[in-house]
């Protein structure tokens, strides 16, 4: 009871609670909840009782969300909304969705899995259209998403094999490959990889596109440095001194963000190492500042604006025609981004 008054007062009640009160599964309680009539007398008031009991009220923007519904109202969950990217891919398909009179929530579940699943149920109780889950790694989040969908749901980035409406994998090894033969091609043979803490499946298609190309030139592929860090400014500079203490052959440098490459810029400049003459730097996303530092940064962009553009063609098609357009019929290329560092 002390548990039960504690998470009243805090507003912490869930649509999950509410369904395990009453022991019934979450799907049914937002049946309850926004299609009553749907529900028999019974079981409408076992729910009813329960929603009184634990206090349970759907918070503001829940509210919100729900008297808009006839705005056409879809939510995107992303753990990525701070990538420069992303942001471009995200406000490109917002402009296309907004044509055709509909409301874009974007959410920011900062990777949390368990908060990730009380957001889901909290926008299940209420009028979406479709449902977007833009580089989410929770499988068990997934599959409890397909098993009760009864809306569009459209997963993005990580590829899934089971039956969601619309997938879409993206794959960041062919950028990084690009990137790295690049860098082989202008004439360099001693290079290294700085990674540093970022989402496992992206880490991992970037190390392959580097293991793919390095070991294409029959180049070594053992002057790698993966920190426990954020992949920030100062993780790069700090990063640095290791390369060079463990490779001083190094003759370029290929970070996994661009947020890590113009902090090894920065070091080199305190450190009076003359970049591109002796280490040339390279990296991943063509960030904003990347133009902009000294020397400018030459990296790979992905052509996040077309992406988002035909994410929005994908979910369009899906929620008037039922039918998914043919997601491999489109290939986006990387581009890449020469500069001075490089």
């Amino acid at each position: 009871m002390q548990d039960t008054k504690k998470r009243r007062n805090t507003g912490q009640i869930t649509l999950f609670d509410v369904a395990k009160y009453a022991g019934v599964g979450t799907m049914t309680v937002s049946r309850a909840l926004r299609t009553p009539e749907r529900v028999s007398d019974k079981l409408r008031h076992k729910i009813q009782l329960a929603v009184e009991t634990l206090g349970y009220k759907p918070n503001v923007a829940a509210s919100l969300l729900a008297s808009a519904s006839a705005n056409r109202v879809i939510a995107v969950i992303t753990t990525r909304i701070y990538d420069y990217s992303v942001r471009i891919l995200l406000d490109s398909l917002q402009t296309q969705l907004a044509k055709e009179g509909y409301t874009t929530l974007i959410i920011e579940s900062y990777h949390y899995h368990k908060q990730e699943s009380q957001l889901l149920e909290t926008l299940y109780s209420h009028n979406l259209e479709a449902v977007l889950l833009f580089y989410v790694e929770n499988d068990d989040l997934i599959k409890k998403i397909v098993q009760n969908k009864t809306i569009t749901v459209m997963n993005i980035g990580k590829k899934y094999d089971e039956s969601i409406d619309v997938d879409v994998g993206f794959d960041d090894s062919l950028a990084m490959y690009k990137l790295t033969e690049h860098v082989i091609n202008k004439g360099y043979r001693n290079i290294a990889l700085l990674c540093a803490n970022q989402q496992y499946h992206l880490f991992q298609q970037r190390l392959h596109g580097w293991h793919k190309a390095m070991l294409n030139y029959h180049l070594p592929t053992h002057r790698i440095i993966h920190a426990a860090k954020p992949a920030n400014f100062s993780t790069g500079a700090q990063l640095l001194a290791d390369i060079l203490l463990n490779w001083s052959e190094v003759d370029a440098l290929i970070c996994t963000t661009d947020e890590l490459a113009c902090g090894v810029l920065y070091e080199c400049q305190r450190r009076h190492i003359r970049v591109p003459y002796q280490l040339a730097v390279s990296g991943f996303g063509d960030n904003e500042f990347s133009e902009v530092c000294f020397p400018p940064l030459t990296t790979v962009a992905l052509p996040s604006k077309q992406i988002g553009e035909y994410i929005a063609a994908l979910l369009l098609n899906k929620l008037k025609n039922g039918e998914p357009i043919k997601s491999e019929s489109t290939e986006f290329l990387p581009i890449i981004k020469t500069r001075a560092s490089l």
